[in-house]
């Protein structure tokens, strides 16, 4: 049996990486539920190295009764776990004294899906960190912040999907956030978007021609100072395996070719468009353009250019501000129209290959089997892909 594995980041107030959620599902376990720890699919989740999907941050996990009382988050080291559980599972004395257990051993407790009241008052004192759900009534969100203050309690926001949401989290004193807003590009769509300097335009014009030279794309990009600092700095603290940092533009292009040059190109354009050159945004974009290149190989149409899907999820970051900012900012890019097509998810291979690396990346999954069934791609392969796209990523230098 095979099981789904998501990774979703989890910021501090200031946006940068505290730690990653890890939810998972198998793949007969649609409402999900978790899973028993003598299963075959328990086996499965854990038989990856959680290190290879977080990296040197955190890993928030959860645990069902069955799982901690297989005392399964001692596999982790309590520096790299924070172990979730609802409240109502500590409601039996015996999970209770398990988790007791757990926190005297170092771990940090996380309390998720929680709306305060007195009779959680002995579990509330118990544990280190406490979930907040912004979909819930804000009545709710209020007085649950309120005494998670009063009791010195770290407070984690989920479901953070606007900048409201994002400002009131702050206000209520959460140290931690999770959401899709993190992804969005910090853009005016009214005043719209700055015109890219006239040496990128051309350096991407170039790069788009087959018959391409080393020399135009140097040639243009040497006239802009600013630019050329951008994208060694981008080069070098992204791209790893190099045993000495590129100093130059044309040491860059020796090194890296055309091919990668072009990529790091248009993130950077994608960057600069969108006022966005965060690392996690870099690396939410090399992710994405990795997973649609291995989904791509698993369809035999989809295979016959894998690279132009590595482009297309290399973009993505486009389609976080929504159809006006994505439909002006592809105006800014030359590539296909099938590409084009597929960022803007208007049907056919492309799209269907956005949609499930998107799905995946989200752990949106159903999405992700409604459009898998139909290419005959299984969870098991994709699981793994995922996890080893995850720590490419990861092994990247970003900082």
């Amino acid at each position: 049996m095979d099981v789904y594995i998501g990774r979703l980041p989890v910021f501090d107030a200031s946006g940068n990486i505290f730690a990653y959620t890890l939810p998972y599902r198998s793949e007969e376990n649609a409402s999900f539920e978790y899973v028993a720890p003598d299963s075959e699919e328990t086996n499965k989740l854990f038989e990856y190295d959680v290190r290879r999907l977080v990296g040197k941050s955190r890993a928030f996990i959860y645990f069902s009764d069955e799982m901690l009382r297989a005392r399964l988050p001692l596999i982790f080291s309590h520096d790299i776990l924070i172990v979730c559980v609802h409240a109502k599972q500590l409601e039996d004395a015996g999970i209770m004294n398990i988790c007791r257990d757990l926190k005297e051993r170092g771990y940090m407790l996380a309390l998720v899906d929680f709306e305060y009241s007195k009779a959680y008052d002995e579990i509330f004192g118990l544990v280190d960190i406490v979930e907040i759900d912004f979909k819930k009534a804000s009545k709710s969100i209020e007085e649950t912040a309120y005494v998670c203050r009063y009791a010195n309690k770290l407070m984690l926001a989920v479901s953070i999907e606007t900048r409201e949401e994002y400002e009131d989290a702050k206000r209520l004193g959460c140290t931690f956030m999770r959401g899709f807003y993190f992804a969005k590009p910090d853009i005016d769509v009214e005043k719209g978007f700055e015109p890219l300097p006239v040496s990128i335009a051309n350096a991407m014009q170039i790069l788009s021609r087959k018959d391409a030279e080393i020399e135009e794309v140097v040639k243009a990009l040497s006239v802009d100072s600013a630019v050329c600092q951008r994208l060694l700095r981008l080069i070098n603290s992204v791209y790893f395996g190099f045993t000495q940092k590129i100093a130059s533009i044309n040491q860059a292009i020796v090194v890296l070719g055309l091919d990668y040059l072009r990529e790091w190109i248009y993130l950077m354009a994608v960057q600069k468009l969108l006022n966005n050159d965060s690392p996690e945004a870099t690396k939410t974009s090399l992710h994405m353009a990795k997973l649609c290149r291995k989904i791509a190989l698993m369809i035999p149409e989809g295979a016959k250019n894998p690279e132009s899907f590595y482009l297309m999820g290399l973009l993505s970051m486009v389609v976080f501000g929504g159809e006006s900012v994505l439909t002006k900012a592809l105006d800014e890019f030359p590539i296909t129209f099938d590409i084009k097509k597929g960022l803007m998810r208007k049907g056919g291979l492309y799209s269907d290959v956005f949609e499930m690396a998107f799905g995946f990346l989200r752990a949106d999954w159903e999405k992700f089997e409604e459009i898998a069934s139909i290419y005959n791609i299984g969870i098991g392969e994709m699981t793994s892909d995922f996890v080893e796209c995850a720590e490419e990523v990861e092994q990247a230098q970003m900082n």
